[in-house]
C-alpha cells in the first residue's frame, strides 16, 4: 500500500495493520465504490468467518471500512490514506447481453428480492448503488468470472468480468442464466403504478 501524505504516524499505523486487514483493504480499494458483501469477501479472500469478522470490526472501529446495509464498502479516511495509483483500476468488462425491462419494475425491490441469492455456480458478490443505476454482482464458484447486472429504469445489462479470452463462453452461459433468474424475480416484486 502506498501512503499519500510523509505522515510517520500514518505510515506506522498501515504498517500495524493485521495481514487479513490489509487483505480486506486490498480487495475493497479495487472496488472502491461498491459494497461487498460478507460471502463475497469470505470467498475472494478465503478467510475464516471468524477472522473476517475480526478483521471488520477492527477496521470499522478504525473508520478504514464502512459497513452499510448492503456490505462493507473502503472507508473515506481510507481513501485519503491512499495515493491514486494504489486504488488499482477494475479488470474491463465484456458486455454479454442488453435488454429492455419492463418499466413497471420497481429496481430497488428486484435489487432486494435478488441480493444475496446464489444461482446454479454463481455466489452472490456485492452491490453498487448511484443516482442512475443499481449493479448487482456475482462470482462463479471458482472465482474466475464476475458477473455485473446493470439495472436501470427499463434496461437490463449484464457484463463480465473475466481475465482470460478463453472464459468467455462459460461466461456467456452463466450470463443467460442469470438473466432467466432476473426475469423469474420480476413476478415476486412491486410494480410501479
Amino acid at each position: 500500500m502506498v501512503v499519500a501524505t510523509g505522515d510517520h504516524r500514518i505510515e506506522s499505523e498501515m504498517q500495524d495493520l493485521r495481514e487479513s486487514d490489509r487483505e480486506v483493504l486490498e480487495l475493497l480499494r479495487n472496488e472502491p465504490s461498491s459494497a461487498v458483501g460478507f460471502q463475497g469477501l469470505k470467498r475472494r479472500l478465503s478467510l475464516h468467518p471468524e477472522k473476517l469478522s475480526r478483521a471488520l470490526r477492527r477496521l470499522e472501529r478504525d473508520d478504514l471500512v464502512e459497513k452499510t446495509e448492503l456490505g462493507y464498502r473502503i472507508g473515506e479516511r481510507a481513501r485519503t490514506l491512499l495515493t491514486p495509483t494504489a486504488m488499482k483500476p477494475a479488470i474491463p468488462s465484456v458486455p454479454i447481453l442488453q435488454t429492455f425491462l419492463p418499466p413497471e419494475v420497481h429496481l430497488p425491490e428486484l435489487a432486494t428480492y435478488l441480493r444475496g441469492k446464489w444461482f446454479g455456480d454463481l455466489r452472490w458478490y456485492g452491490l453498487m448503488e448511484t443516482p442512475e443505476e443499481l449493479t448487482l454482482s456475482w462470482l462463479s464458484e471458482d472465482d474466475s468470472i464476475q458477473l455485473d447486472a446493470r439495472l436501470r429504469t427499463g434496461a437490463l445489462a449484464i457484463e463480465a468480468h473475466i481475465s482470460e479470452p478463453g472464459q468467455f463462453p462459460a461466461a456467456t452461459l452463466a450470463a443467460h442464466e442469470l438473466f432467466q433468474h432476473i426475469a423469474q424475480a420480476y413476478g415476486h416484486v412491486r410494480m410501479n403504478g
